[in-house]
């Protein structure tokens, strides 16, 4: 009987401790010895708001009745959407800054951190309940967006940084012009990895274009090991992709980079310039410029011009009808028509508009009355878009090849069948035979300027060299007596 009385008495001492165990989790209880109630009192007054890509938090102490400061307050514990981020390890430190991978709404929660030693639990912590808010991150920029860093700051357009700046700053005595972002190799980090991230970025109603991002980099190397790198990142579908890499090969000077990044889709779309390696030290700086995102709107394919009768006859095929690249969206690109452009007969810019309206057939007729001896005619057609959600606001024009046609007296030039250039696109040397003699040459630029020109004897073939011409398109003109032939060619 003796013995199980003491085995009831084991129990019910267990189970008191079991109790006072419980309590550590903020359960109401009453007093503060071993196994009977006390209370961990909360934060109070939690207000939190969205501050661009940020999250500002702000509290009260916890307070027991009366107003006076609960024993054994250390700190605070912050949650974001029920995950713990980040110990404010003071009673007065009552605010948190907090800066989400991600933009959206968020749930935050605080809580107080105490040591229970006051409480009849020495060495031992407890945690409030905790106190939330819901903020909301919604932050996007202007479209197209540039960052010339003119404002010398990472602040103006709201950069931020994960994990942290680390050795990113703005620099002032560099730059192409000054300033530039740079990423310096000191101090010295070891096993680094440190990202500049700009402000979420939307251009979901360009269904019709393609969408690059260019800028500008340069790299001073103090040691070529390859190890140290430059990322060129952007996130979309919640995950971040990378579109360059550059490496402490060698130093350059400043090289411009064109990246396509259509496929982002234009939702929350970010860029990243992750500076990674093993040690700083091996590199000097890594400097990012004139950074810009852009779109350009489909131009009309299949773009033709003719002659016959006085009237120049364009014809092209629709670009782009619209269309959704998700099936919740509900803004697109919607194309509304076209403008067809024309030089005055010297065929030079600038190049004047014709029509008033949009033109919503896929055909254009140009009479031309001509009154000089020749014309040389150049056009155009763009392609113009509206944002489905918003009817009669332009989106954008799009680009367009350029045709030209050059007409003597009202005759159309010479068909094009009789004459043959090759290679074309050209490298090196042009080959040029025709089925008539001709007795003199001469190319132009696409803005008309003479480059060269060259007469001799009737002869159905000549070549020139043009291993030295810029890239581009040249007009070239072959003459004999008042007929005139002229070809395209596209220099490599």
């Amino acid at each position: 009987m003796k013995n199980i009385y003491k085995l009831l008495k084991g129990v019910i001492v267990m189970l008191i401790a079991i109790m006072g165990l419980v309590a550590h989790a903020g359960t109401p209880l009453s007093d503060c010895t071993p196994g009977t109630k006390y209370v961990l009192y909360s934060p109070t007054n939690l207000q939190g708001v969205g501050i661009g890509s940020c999250a500002f938090l702000n509290w009260d102490k916890p307070q027991e009745p009366g107003g006076t400061t609960p024993p054994g307050l250390l700190g605070y514990r912050i949650y974001r959407d029920s995950s713990f981020i980040h110990y404010n390890g003071s009673p007065d430190s009552l605010t948190y800054l907090d800066y989400p991978d991600d933009y959206g709404t968020f749930t935050y929660s605080v809580t107080a951190y105490y040591d229970l030693t006051a409480y009849g639990y020495p060495g031992e912590f407890g945690e409030s309940n905790a106190v939330s808010a819901t903020i909301s991150i919604i932050l996007d920029t202007h479209f197209p967006f540039s960052e010339p860093w003119d404002m010398a700051t990472f602040g103006y357009q709201m950069w931020s940084f994960l994990p942290s700046q680390g050795n990113w700053d703005i620099n002032t005595s560099m730059g192409n012009p000054l300033p530039t972002a740079s990423f310096t190799g000191t101090p010295a980090l070891s096993n680094y990895d440190y990202t500049l991230r700009s402000v979420p970025l939307n251009w979901p109603w360009f269904t019709c274009a393609d969408v690059y991002l260019e800028f500008d980099s340069r790299l001073i190397v103090t040691n070529p090991t390859s190890q140290e790198k430059l990322i060129i990142e952007v996130f979309y579908n919640q995950n971040w992709y990378p579109k360059d890499t550059l490496v402490n090969d060698s130093s350059t000077g400043w090289i411009h980079h064109k990246i396509n990044i259509t496929e982002s889709g234009g939702y929350n779309v970010r860029l990243g310039f992750r500076a990674t390696g093993n040690n700083s030290a091996d590199i000097g700086e890594w400097d990012i410029d004139n950074v810009y995102v852009y779109a350009v709107c489909f131009k009309p394919p299949n773009f033709n011009l003719s002659y016959s009768n006085f009237i120049s006859h364009l014809t092209w095929e629709i670009p782009c009808t619209g269309k959704k690249l998700k099936p919740d969206q509900v803004d697109s690109s919607s194309l509304i028509g076209y403008n067809i452009y024309r030089t005055d007969y010297t065929g030079l810019p600038p190049f004047v508009k014709l029509n008033l309206s949009p033109v919503t057939a896929n055909e254009f007729d140009d009479y031309i009355p001509i009154t000089t001896e020749e014309a040389f005619l150049c056009y155009y057609v763009t392609a113009l878009y509206q944002d489905s959600w918003e009817q009669g606001q332009i989106l954008c024009e799009s680009p367009s090849d350029t045709l030209c046609i050059h007409i003597i007296s009202g005759v159309p030039e010479k068909d094009v069948s009789q004459v043959r250039i090759f290679p074309n696109p050209v490298s090196e040397l042009l080959n040029i035979e025709t089925d008539e003699a001709f007795t003199g040459i001469e190319v132009l630029n696409f803005l008309g300027e003479k480059i060269y020109s060259e007469t001799f004897l009737p002869t159905k073939n000549v070549c020139i060299i043009m291993k030295d011409y810029q890239q581009g398109i040249y007009l070239i003109k072959l003459r004999s007596g008042k007929e005139t032939v002229i070809e395209k060619v596209l220099k490599n």
